[in-house]
């Protein structure tokens, strides 16, 4: 039988994170790195270079605000009600415009149809376990425009040493107290998802883990909507 999922369990991670200093879910090097990323993902071409733009997963809001900061009108959606309410400080302390709201990346009802230039996936796919994960991608083939790009940064491939102990096989899930809470799919199993969800893929990129520890391999994807 699958691992049950624990999406609510972000909440009291972001409690502990911020705690123990950390300025986001990440340490302050790594949000450096994930941004640098950014710049170099959002220069590509297929890249729209304005308008609207929803964060899925934004946690603590550092892309989002990233985003408004290049002119973007920003969107950002989080399960979590304490990561949204760091969001909303950080842009209030940036003087920074950004719409955060709590809520389901599964549901993105709050959003209209074809409302958005860029769906950026805030290393929340990988997160997304089971028969959730059509339905993410449902969703933001629903939400992008015709000619919009989806970006996707999720972690794939097999387990770092670190997290061999905890992954279960049969479904490429990382199991954590009972829950499955990470999924690390195939960079082709992943890019065979995207395409059953309607998307074309533009783009993508593997990048190998940095260390054997608890790092894992990155799949880039930009996709759009025809």
């Amino acid at each position: 039988m699958p691992h049950p999922s624990n999406y609510f369990g972000h909440e009291a991670e972001y409690v502990r994170r911020r705690a123990a200093g950390n300025p986001g879910w990440d340490t302050a090097r790594v949000i450096a790195e994930n941004l640098a990323l950014l710049d170099e993902v959002f220069v590509a071409e297929h890249m729209p270079k304005g308008g609207r733009l929803v964060e899925l997963g934004c946690g603590a809001g550092d892309l989002s605000l990233w985003a408004a900061e290049r002119g973007y009108q920003v969107d950002g959606i989080d399960i979590s009600p304490f990561a949204i309410a760091w969001a909303k400080e950080k842009a209030s302390d940036r003087g920074l415009k950004a719409h955060f709201q709590v809520g389901s990346v599964l549901d993105l009802t709050p959003y209209g149809a074809d409302s958005f230039e860029i769906v950026l996936d805030g290393h929340c796919f990988h997160c997304i376990i089971g028969d959730d994960r059509p339905r993410f991608l449902e969703e933001s083939f629903r939400v992008l425009k015709p000619g919009g790009v989806l970006h996707l940064n999720t972690m794939c491939g097999d387990p770092s040493p670190g997290q061999l102990a905890r992954f279960d096989a049969a479904t490429r899930n990382i199991i954590h107290r009972g829950a499955a809470v990470r999924h690390l799919g195939l960079p082709e199993d992943i890019e065979g998802e995207v395409a059953a969800a309607g998307f074309t893929i533009l783009a993508r990129r593997c990048i190998p883990r940095l260390t054997d520890a608890e790092d894992d391999d990155t799949l880039l994807i930009d996709a759009t909507k025809r």
